[in-house]
């Protein structure tokens, strides 16, 4: 029997924002999961908000989410109870040691694949952010690779 992964994803915008501007950054999508140790919470959370303005600039949407292991389950568990045992955590799938980690997702947001392409061109050459990826490189989980995965917008 395969196995589901689902990602439920809920979040207080503190803006609207307009149909233009998700349509111009909402086309492709740069997907990362990472880990990192629970006691480097606030310290990465502080250096993730710090690229916001970078990739605003540069016509990205950025965002991140912190991953919520007990609503997960609650979501698993009920869904086992109505019968359909065919949800399993992310959890489980990225191998995260509970009570020692936490899992981030990072979307990025682009109009299509040559504007990402275009953006981490111009990430590679960008010097000020040195530091900051360095210090993020150091928060996550030591040992583990971030995963990765881009998808296109379907369509009507």
């Amino acid at each position: 029997m395969p196995i589901f992964i689902v990602l439920s994803i809920a979040t207080a915008m503190e803006k609207t924002e307009s149909a233009t501007e998700i349509e111009e950054t909402g086309n492709y999508l740069q997907l990362f999961f990472y880990r990192a140790p629970k006691k480097n919470h606030d310290s990465i959370a502080k250096n993730l908000k710090q690229f916001v303005p970078w990739f605003k600039k540069h016509g990205v949407r950025i965002e991140y989410y912190q991953f919520g292991n007990s609503e997960t389950q609650a979501a698993i568990d009920s869904a086992k109870k109505s019968s359909m045992d065919v949800l399993d955590s992310i959890a489980k799938t990225l191998s995260t040691a509970e009570d020692e980690e936490e899992v981030w997702m990072e979307m990025q947001y682009f109009r299509d694949h040559k504007h990402c392409e275009d953006i981490y061109a111009k990430m590679m050459q960008d010097k000020s952010l040195e530091p900051l990826g360095n210090e993020f490189f150091s928060l996550v989980t030591q040992g583990k690779r971030i995963n990765i995965g881009r998808f296109s917008r379907l369509r009507e």
